[in-house]
C-alpha cells in the first residue's frame, strides 16, 4: 500500500499502518516535502515522491489510501482506479455525491475494493454496540444521541466549505453513517439549528463551529446530532443509543469504552475498552480492507455509504440556513 497526502490525517494513518502486519507500506506520496519527512519515521524504508502520478505508478504497488485535502480525493481516487489499484479513501469520498457514486461504479465494474474510512465501524466500543442492538440486547432503538466536539477549529482556509464541506460535513458525515449504521434504518427528514459563532474565522469562511441537528429515521426512531469546534479540552465523541429495552452509552475519553443499561443495572462492557478507539479503529478498518483486497467477504463502508453521509450533511446545510424540515434524497 501506498499513502497519498501526509498532512495531519495521513500521518496519523501511517502510524497506524506501521502496526498493521497485514499492510507493507511501500510508498509515501506527498508534494509538500517538510510533511513527507515528518511521516517517513513511521515507513523507513518506503518510496517517497512529491508527485501523484509518480506515487500511484510504485513498482509493486497493490492499494492506496487516500488522505489528501477533501477537493482532490476524486481526482486521485480515479488516478488510482485506473492503474488497477484498490482504494481506501478518507471521507468524504467527493463532495459531489455523484462523483462518488460514479467513483464506485467505475470500481465495481473494475473489479477493485474501494473502501471509505469511516473508522468508528471497525473500533471496538462501536462495534460492540452495534452487536449488542443487532442481537436485540436493548430491544427497538428508539433514540440516538451522537456528538462529536473537536478542541479546537482548524485553520479558516479548511473551515470553506467548498474545501471541506463545513462542519455538517467535515465533522458530521461520521455520525450521520453511524446513525443509519448503528440502526439499520434510513435518515428521511431532518431540522437544524447553528450556534452563535465563537471563532470569527470561521465564520468569515462562511461556516460554522456549533450546531444541533436532528434526524428522523424510517420506523419512528430520531437522533440527535451536536458538533462543535470549540469543546477546548480535547476531541471527544460520544454515543448514546435509548432502545425499548435498555441503553448503550459510548464514550471516547479520557479513555474508549461502551457501557450497557439494563434491569440488571449498568455494566461496562470489557470487549469494548481501549486506549485510543480512533487509533484502533484506523488500524482495523485497513486490517478489513486489506481482508477484501484478498478477496474475503467483508463489511465495509463503500461509495454508497458516503453518499448517504453526505446527502444527509447537504440536508443539513439547507435546514440549517432555512429553519425548516429538509427530506433527505435518495440516489445520486
Amino acid at each position: 500500500m501506498g499513502i497519498v497526502g501526509l498532512g495531519r490525517m495521513g500521518r496519523f494513518h501511517a502510524a497506524a499502518l506501521a502496526g498493521v502486519q497485514e499492510v507493507d507500506l511501500v510508498a509515501l506520496v506527498e508534494p509538500q516535502a517538510d510533511a513527507l519527512d515528518l511521516a517517513v519515521q513511521f515507513a523507513p524504508a518506503a518510496a517517497r515522491h512529491q508527485s501523484v502520478a509518480e506515487g500511484l505508478a510504485q513498482p509493486g504497488l497493490e492499494a492506496v489510501l487516500v488522505a489528501a485535502s477533501t477537493p482532490t480525493h476524486p481526482e486521485i481516487v480515479a488516478a488510482a482506479l485506473d492503474r488497477g489499484l484498490h482504494v481506501l479513501c478518507e471521507k468524504p469520498l467527493a463532495l459531489d455525491v455523484t462523483v462518488a457514486h460514479d467513483l464506485g461504479t467505475q470500481a465495481t465494474e473494475r473489479g477493485l475494493v474501494l473502501q471509505v474510512g469511516f473508522w468508528r465501524r471497525f473500533a471496538p466500543p462501536w462495534r460492540q454496540a452495534k452487536a449488542r442492538i443487532d442481537s436485540g440486547e436493548i430491544g427497538t432503538p428508539l433514540y440516538l444521541r451522537l456528538a462529536q466536539w473537536d478542541a479546537d477549529p482548524p485553520p479558516p482556509e479548511f473551515c470553506d466549505p467548498a474545501v471541506s464541506g463545513g462542519l455538517a460535513i467535515d465533522c458530521g458525515v461520521h455520525e450521520f453513517d453511524l446513525a443509519e449504521w448503528l440502526t439499520g434504518r434510513r435518515i428521511t427528514q431532518v431540522s437544524a439549528w447553528a450556534l452563535p459563532i465563537v471563532d470569527q474565522g470561521v465564520g468569515d469562511a462562511g461556516d460554522v463551529d456549533n450546531l444541533v441537528a436532528v434526524l428522523e429515521l424510517d420506523g419512528g426512531a430520531v437522533a440527535t446530532v451536536d458538533l462543535s469546534r470549540n469543546a477546548r479540552y480535547g476531541d471527544d465523541v460520544r454515543t448514546e443509543v435509548l432502545g425499548s429495552d435498555g441503553a448503550l452509552l459510548v464514550d471516547l475519553l479520557p479513555s474508549s469504552r461502551t457501557r450497557l443499561g439494563s434491569v440488571r443495572g449498568m455494566r461496562e462492557l470489557a470487549e469494548s475498552s481501549v486506549d485510543d478507539a480512533m487509533a484502533v479503529g484506523v488500524a482495523d478498518q485497513a486490517r478489513a480492507f486489506a481482508r477484501a483486497v484478498r478477496g474475503e467477504a467483508v463489511d465495509i463502508p463503500g461509495a454508497q455509504a458516503s453518499v448517504r453521509a453526505t446527502q444527509v450533511g447537504r440536508a443539513v446545510i439547507e435546514a440549517t440556513g432555512s429553519g425548516g424540515r429538509i427530506a433527505v434524497v435518495s440516489g445520486p
